[in-house]
């Protein structure tokens, strides 16, 4: 059965549990940060312009692909940073596709010298729609050829608009830096609103980290940097944990990550590497998806690039301190 075929079956057999949407999926957690909390938002200081692409199981013919972009930086009138984020997935070839739309506040305290706090809140509009026209359907498939025929089934589609908010609160101090986040406040709707499935469920997240230098003390110069990581997201009864080590030499970053649910039903190795100027950053992943032998699927893995711009400020005489935060 060609692999098109095989994920629209699942995906119809999915289709009852599709009202209960999850978020699309990233391993890129820092490169967009106010993606992952929206406390994030103008923690670094500059103005950067974040691009990212998500092509998650390429080479199934019926790929999940996510674009997203965002805007933040730090504005001294408002004590904080302001962000804005566009994000749009399309999962089964299309069928269901989501738009988000939102903007983020961050608030910003300086508690000493090293000890940073900022909580954040975010707002913005949704738009969740399936199309059901180009599904494959098991009475569809002929079980000698395994052509396709005429799709006789009455299966609805929708196209649903709702609001949706966030909030977050995160901590920084010196290299340590670590917050909690909180998406999807209200349970949106996103089907008929008489049906108890149709909505997003919230999403949990917790976060922490740390840049730890590494020092050649004849010279008394810092070498290069060890990040360890650790993500864990909860949406309804899901849960993911992500957790892995990069390490930066000058402007290079390579890492290694791992994800997989608490009690290892599945998991994923994520490979990355990363690239970094005055004003551009680069990064790359792929993740490895790891299964018992006894399944055989394609190739389940999933390519992701990230792209940021940095504008820094032009007014040097009021630069404020920086936060020690992640770059890549």
């Amino acid at each position: 059965m060609p692999y098109r075929i095989l994920i629209s079956f699942i995906f119809l057999i999915n289709l009852p549990q599709v009202g209960d949407a999850q978020d699309p999926l990233f391993s890129h957690f820092y490169s967009n940060g106010i993606h992952l909390n929206p406390a994030w938002a103008g923690v670094e200081g500059p103005a950067k312009i974040f691009f990212g692409y998500r092509n998650q199981w390429p080479n199934s013919g019926s790929s999940y692909i996510t674009y997203q972009a965002s805007y933040d930086q730090y504005v001294d009138k408002l004590h904080g940073g302001l962000g804005f984020r566009v994000l749009n997935d399309m999962q089964g070839g299309g069928a269901f596709n989501t738009f988000d739309f939102s903007a983020m506040y961050s608030y910003h305290f300086k508690a000493s010298r090293w000890l940073y706090f900022a909580g954040g809140i975010q707002a913005g509009i949704g738009q969740q729609s399936l199309n059901t026209a180009d599904l494959v359907f098991g009475n569809m498939i002929d079980p000698v050829t395994g052509s396709t025929g005429v799709n006789l089934e009455n299966v609805p589609g929708y196209s649903e608009f709702y609001p949706d908010f966030a909030t977050g609160v995160t901590a920084f101090y010196k290299g340590v830096y670590g917050g909690l986040a909180l998406h999807h406040i209200l349970n949106p709707a996103i089907t008929d609103r008489d049906d108890p499935t149709g909505f997003i469920p919230r999403k949990y997240t917790m976060h922490i980290g740390a840049i730890i230098p590494i020092i050649e003390k004849r010279i008394g110069r810092e070498l290069l940097q060890l990040s360890p990581n650790l993500v864990f997201m909860q949406q309804q009864n899901i849960q993911q944990i992500n957790y892995g080590l990069e390490v930066i030499y000058r402007d290079i970053m390579i890492g290694l990550w791992t994800r997989h649910d608490i009690v290892f039903n599945y998991g994923n190795l994520i490979f990355s590497a990363g690239y970094s100027t005055e004003r551009f950053r680069f990064r790359y992943s792929y993740d490895v998806g790891l299964s018992s032998p006894t399944i055989r699927l394609p190739n389940m893995g999933a390519h992701e690039f990230s792209m940021l711009i940095i504008y820094e400020n032009l007014n040097k005489r009021k630069k404020r301190s920086a936060i020690k935060c992640p770059k890549f």
